[in-house]
């Protein structure tokens, strides 16, 4: 995208931002924009962080001009690592909701339609939505392994969320983590307010609509502030759960559309390693351990926080991105040897790949 016809700049489509479209605030800076502090606020982490109004922004996007107006600037590059890419704006709900969105994750193309002229032709369902300070809130039902009966659930449609997740007041209230058949502790995300803790497991379901999501890993945070510790929704449905769909985002109807894809039936699973990295270097090159899961295989083998990945398996970190990383550490039963470098020297480890969750 184009701000203030500078760039390209990485924009993430994200209506989990709200009411307001977002940009790093380094970025602002560096196109002279003025900024006004507005307040300590956050997110997604426990950590409060600068909120300023950035005035007379405008971006563009392949002949789709908005602007110019008001934005949000914040420290968004604090969480690059932790994506493995650089994020250097947010389209928010302000943009999209003059428009229908349909996200192909498939295809990976995002196409945009005027709302006034649009009518889904598709072979998707429909759901109703709530549309609540530019967030998009659905209604579902979650069930539970050993139980029957289903939970209702209010959750965030959330495209910026990786993994789907459960606000901790409401995985307290029905004592989602002691449900899963298995489960780890520890930290779970990074978002713009800092590190999220929680457990990750699973839970038999979640209908939205007339979609069912089988035995989708989620997370059960434990975070006691920030966007997790809401109590006012349930959870956030993240790209784990939306990539198995073309989803179209209709803000004027107060409606989504969910049509599945050919990886709607794949199974879900989380890291088999027990290691969760953060990609430093300038090309996000060189992973380094920055969360180590207790009773993991990474824990087991002496994986240590603060270990630099130098190669896997004989190849270059460098061939690896953020995601092309998880899959590969996604292998049941696989042998995976890492050559480290940390505050002991150099060392290479094998480590068995087994299921966590």
């Amino acid at each position: 995208m184009k701000l203030n016809g500078g760039g390209p700049f990485a924009f993430v489509l994200d209506t989990g931002a709200g009411g307001m479209w977002g940009v790093d605030q380094s970025v602002a800076d560096s196109l002279g924009l003025r900024s006004t502090f507005i307040a300590k606020a956050g997110g997604a982490g426990e950590e409060a962080v600068d909120f300023n109004r950035v005035d007379s922004a405008a971006v563009s996007i392949d002949g789709l001009y908005f602007g110019p107006s008001a934005a949000i600037g914040l420290p968004l590059h604090r969480m690059d690592p932790h994506w493995g890419k650089r994020k250097d704006g947010l389209v928010g709900s302000d943009l999209l909701s003059a428009l229908v969105t349909r996200i192909d994750y498939e295809k990976g193309i995002v196409t945009f339609h005027e709302a006034a002229a649009y009518e889904y032709r598709g072979p998707g369902a429909r759901v109703p939505v709530q549309i609540a300070g530019g967030f998009i809130l659905v209604e579902a039902q979650v069930l539970l392994y050993g139980k029957d009966a289903p939970i209702d659930a209010l959750f965030m449609i959330d495209t910026g969320v990786r993994q789907t997740v459960f606000n901790s007041p409401y995985s307290r209230v029905h004592g989602l983590p002691e449900q899963s058949p298995k489960t780890v502790t520890g930290v779970t995300g990074f978002g713009i307010g800092g590190v999220s803790r929680g457990v990750i497991g699973r839970v038999r379901g979640i209908r939205i609509g007339p979609c069912l999501i089988e035995n989708p890993v989620v997370s059960f945070s434990t975070d006691t502030a920030g966007a997790l510790a809401d109590t006012s929704f349930s959870g956030i449905i993240g790209a784990d759960v939306l990539e198995r769909f073309a989803v179209v985002l209709d803000y004027s109807r107060s409606s989504i559309f969910l049509d599945n894809n050919k990886s709607f039936g794949r199974p879900f699973e989380f890291d088999m390693s027990g290691i969760r990295f953060v990609m430093r270097g300038e090309r996000f090159e060189a992973p380094e351990v920055s969360f180590v899961f207790d009773g993991s295989p990474a824990a087991e083998a002496g994986v240590k926080v603060g270990d630099v990945v130098t190669a896997i398996d004989g190849r270059s970190p460098a061939s690896f991105t953020m995601e092309t990383l998880r899959t590969y550490m996604q292998r049941e039963g696989a042998a995976v040897r890492l050559d480290l470098k940390g505050g002991a020297g150099t060392k290479s480890l094998e480590l068995r790949l087994r299921k966590l969750v």
